[in-house]
């Protein structure tokens, strides 16, 4: 996994672009996430390209039992949700899945039960990082 981001993990993979993409979205579902929101970067910044990144998604994701747990735990959680993943193209013919630390964020309201969940979560997110790595055929990690 890389370990260059203080706030996320994540894993460069060799399948194009729309493939991670198309396999991001079919991990998540099979792990009971939906996927509410969907920007494209170029969208965001008007058609403008951002220097050495090619194609860039962000995917707002949710599990609605993890939901309820984090609800219980605090109802102004809806701040820190959902589950962002970015599938983005870091200019190095290959494609980077990155995912924010849901118990990094989680500390920062200090609540236990908030915590215990991100937990849980953030291990339904490894899985789904070290699933993803697996189809690929040469997985780079950092």
């Amino acid at each position: 996994m890389t370990s260059d981001c203080k706030y996320g993990f994540g894993t460069e993979i060799t399948l194009s672009f729309d493939e991670t993409l198309s396999r991001v979205e079919t991990l998540l579902k099979n792990r009971g996430f939906r996927i509410f929101t969907r920007m494209d970067l170029k969208e965001i910044v008007e058609g403008e390209r951002i220097k050495d990144i090619g194609n860039y998604v962000i995917l707002g994701a949710c599990n609605s039992e993890f939901a309820k747990e984090l609800f219980s735990a605090d109802p102004n959680i809806g701040m820190l949700m959902p589950c962002n993943i970015v599938v983005y193209e870091p200019g190095n013919n290959m494609c980077r899945v990155m995912v924010k630390d849901p118990v990094r964020i989680m500390d920062l309201i200090n609540n236990p039960l908030a915590i215990h969940a991100a937990m849980k979560v953030k291990d339904q997110m490894e899985i789904i990082i070290e699933e993803l790595k697996q189809d690929d055929i040469l997985p780079v990690t950092k």
